[in-house]
This record gives C-alpha cells, structure tokens and sequence, in this order.
C-alpha cells in the first residue's frame, strides 16, 4: 500500500471518527470528490496536513469538550474500584432512563469487565475524549433477563474471580463463597429471574461469562456503552454536580 493511498485512509477514518462523536449528530448532506490514488500519485506533507486540518480541528473541539469535573481520579482495580463504580452505576442508570419493557420491570444489575475499562479518569476535567479512552470500541448495550440460577451462576463468577466491575447488588464472600447476596437491597431469591445490562462482547460469552449464554430473554438497546457514561456525565455537570466516587463495599470478603 503506497503512502498517499495510507494517508487517505487515515483522513476518511477521522472523518468517520467525528460523525460518531456525539449521539445528537445528524447527517443532512454528503459533498464527495474523487482522488485518484495510484503509484504516480503524490501529496506533499503540507498539501496532506492542508486535507486533514479542517477534521482535526472540528475533532479536537468535540473531544476536548467538558463533560464534568471530577474531585478525585477514577482508578481501575480488583475486586471493587472507583473506576468499576462509577461505569457500572452510570450505565444502570441511564439504561433504565431509557429502557421501556413491556413488563414496566426494570434492569437490576450492572455487570462489566475489568479488561473493558481500558483507561483510567483524571481528576479534574474529564472530557468526551477522556470517555472514548475508557470506551473505544461500539459496543452496544444488551439486556438480559436471567434465571435466578443463572444469576447466581454470575455471582458465584464474580466471587471467584476475585470481583468484576458490577452496580445494583451487594456481595459479602467467606473465602469463594457467597455468604450473603442482596440485588437492589433486597435478598437474593433464586426463583425469581432478573435483568441485567452488559456489553454485547459479554453477552456472547466473552471473557469466559458464560452464564449469559440462554437467557430467558435478550434486549438490544441502540445505545453505547460509552454513549451512557458521556450522558451520565454531561447530565450531572447540568446539574451542578462534580464527580465524587468512592468504593462503597459492594463487594467485601471475610
């Protein structure tokens, strides 16, 4: 592959790049042209940077937009973090903003993974571009309604992993058991069945969570992991609120 034909591809990838950037962005038009990319084909380094510099500078204002300020760094880590708090608590939350299930049931739990979180928070000003780096990747949430052996199944995973990133539910262990499990304060029944929220790489039973696999029921919603967290943010910051996480003891073991 030949240089210029490089350059190209790296142009339309950050064009493609800004149009995901924000979830209110609405394509109205498409101007094209066509450049013809052979082996006589050359662009000079000034003529590639005039091509790329509109894009860049729109996508560096839209990443380097405000989201929220935070009062302290969001750390990633076993078997409970800040970091795991506050995803998992996010994407609850505004998963259930916007879920509307036919049986008016709404998602009990929150369950990620550790490798999911790719990038730690700062504190301070946390930008859209400091979300894309916690969440690059498209993925879409998926609710999943559950057995209660099967939920189990997933708590008992969690357990003897040595925790996973989770909001909705309190674990308390002796060792790799499960002494007492309460989901949205209430005990844990296990003939009820329960709906969780994931990514759509877990739900097909990545990272080894195969206590996902035959659910009772399987939603999609058309909505980002990532979009969550960012509109979790922005939500708060109109609110007047910063961010203020710490570890609550979700999950404690004995």
């Amino acid at each position: 592959m030949n240089s210029a034909l490089i350059r190209y591809i790296v142009v339309a990838f950050i064009f493609s790049i800004h149009l995901s950037c924000s979830t209110n962005t609405k394509l109205k038009g498409v101007e094209t042209s066509m450049i013809e990319l052979n082996a006589q084909t050359a662009l000079t380094d000034t003529e590639f940077e005039k091509t790329l510099d509109p894009y860049k500078t729109k996508m560096d204002q839209i990443m380097n937009e405000l989201l929220i300020v935070s009062e302290q760094p969001l750390l990633k880590g076993l078997p409970e973090s800040s970091l795991g708090d506050f995803a998992s608590d996010a994407i609850l939350k505004k998963t259930n903003d916007n879920y509307k299930p036919d049986d008016n049931m709404p998602v009990n739990i929150c369950l990620l993974n550790n490798g999911g979180l790719r990038a730690e928070l700062p504190k301070g000003n946390i930008t859209r571009g400091n979300a894309f780096e916690l969440m690059p990747f498209e993925n879409s949430i998926f609710i999943l309604t559950l057995t209660g052996e099967k939920t189990k199944q997933l708590f008992d995973f969690i357990v003897q992993n040595n925790g996973a990133p989770f909001g909705g539910a309190t674990i308390r262990a002796k060792g790799k058991k499960i002494i007492e499990l309460k989901i949205n304060g209430q005990d844990f029944d296990i003939n009820k069945t329960y709906k969780i929220v994931t990514s759509d790489y877990l739900a097909a039973g990545g990272d080894k969570y195969y206590f996902f696999k035959d659910p009772v029921k399987t939603e999609v919603l058309k909505y980002k992991l990532r979009d969550a967290i960012i509109d979790y943010m922005i939500e708060e910051n109109k609110k007047g609120n910063t961010l203020k996480v710490s570890t609550d003891g979700r999950i404690k073991y004995e």
